[in-house]
């Protein structure tokens, strides 16, 4: 029997995991002056780049534009997460650095992703996981 796939439908479902990705982090991580994006932006950087990072790098590691990356950043400075220190030969670029108050609610922050992502995935085993990860990677490729 000779199966197929439609291209089409494939592409639907990843649109729809998405979609559903974004609800997720909107219904878990929301805070009441934070989205879900916001709060999952800032456990990145508390993960990955706990000691700085540039919205360049940012931008390529979450494949978002540097314009979006951008106004989250600028709108988690307003409220007081996240702040620039210049660079001393570039003015341009402006290394990314949390604040206090991030680093006293970054506790709190990183249980809730914690219990989001376990809920999301706990219906992968683990090479489930392996597996979606290396076909999400040769679709990004």
């Amino acid at each position: 029997m000779n199966e197929t796939v439609d291209d089409e439908a494939l592409l639907l479902l990843l649109k729809k995991m998405a979609v559903q990705l974004e609800i997720q982090l909107e219904h878990h991580l929301r805070e009441e002056d934070l989205s879900g994006v916001q709060v999952y932006l800032m456990v990145h950087i508390l993960r990955h780049h706990p000691n700085g990072t540039y919205i360049t790098g940012l931008c390529n590691e979450i494949g978002v534009s540097k314009t979006t990356m951008s106004l989250l950043i600028k709108k988690l400075r307003e409220k007081d997460y996240l702040s620039f220190q210049k660079n001393g030969t570039d003015d341009r670029k402006k290394q990314i650095l949390l604040t206090n108050k991030l680093r006293q609610e970054a506790a709190a922050f990183l249980a809730k992703a914690d219990g989001m992502e376990q809920e999301i995935c706990s219906n992968l085993g683990m090479e489930e996981r392996k597996q979606l990860m290396m076909i999400e990677q040769k679709i990004l490729d």
